[in-house]
């Protein structure tokens, strides 16, 4: 079963209402709240937190941490202020979060910070996925199997690698290896352009039949900027029918 994830733009207590309600209602299994989303997503307000928590009353409601724009390289005060977020996060009801931190050096992951972070989010009892830093990775499917031994739940990837442009579908080939190398032991979310028309042909060179596998959906089921129940099924009934 190939579970759907959509991103919910979280720009004011309103749109928030609105956009997750139609993502509940369209089936969605999960959403992933992101503030300002114009700097690729920051860690959403409380209060927005809180709004989509009332709407989403079942498992999946997961929050993104990154507490500033730009690159993922933090400083000791940032990753205070990450764990800080985590914590609020949890105390208002989230079941995830979704975070990533890199080494200046190399720009491979920071496993001593997100140690860190993952030991927080385990204490209380979150869900953890690693966002799509992961691309930046300069070894990707070393960069996995670091994952699965931090014990990280999910991993967000278009399988390209910025600058390069497009999404999940230009991705492919390196979708197919990451999720061989994953083997099951953790969950590969593809994300990047993702849509009702193009998920089948994303996933059908895949090989889905023993993955865990999940597709991460945000303008793609966005009708005038605004998350739309028949965009959510007919995404929902794509995924799930493959």
């Amino acid at each position: 079963m190939i579970a759907v994830e959509i991103c919910i733009r979280c720009d004011d207590r309103d749109n928030v209402h609105r956009d997750v309600q139609a993502a509940f209602a369209g089936d969605a299994a999960r959403i992933e709240l992101c503030g300002q989303m114009q700097d690729d997503g920051l860690t959403p307000a409380e209060e927005l937190i809180g709004e989509a928590r009332a709407v989403f009353p079942r498992d999946g409601l997961l929050v993104m941490v990154r507490p500033r724009a730009g690159d993922f390289f933090y400083e000791t005060e940032e990753v205070r202020e990450m764990e800080r977020q985590i914590q609020r996060a949890a105390n208002i009801g989230a079941d995830g979060v979704v975070m990533g931190a890199l080494r200046k050096s190399d720009n491979r992951l920071d496993r001593e910070v997100l140690a860190e972070l993952v030991g927080v989010g385990k204490v209380h009892g979150l869900q953890i996925t690693l966002h799509r830093a992961f691309d930046a990775t300069p070894d990707p499917l070393e960069a996995l199997d670091q994952l699965i031994d931090l014990q990280i739940d999910r991993v967000l990837t278009s399988g390209t690698p910025p600058p390069t442009p497009g999404g999940a579908l230009e991705g492919v080939e390196r979708l197919r290896q990451t999720i061989e190398r994953a083997a099951g032991r953790i969950e590969v979310v593809i994300g990047g352009g993702v849509n009702p028309g193009n998920v089948a042909e994303i996933l059908q060179p895949l090989p889905t039949a023993r993955a865990r596998l999940a597709v991460h959906a945000y303008s793609g089921v966005e009708v005038e900027g605004q998350v739309r129940v028949a965009e959510v099924k007919a995404l929902v009934a794509a995924a799930t029918s493959h």
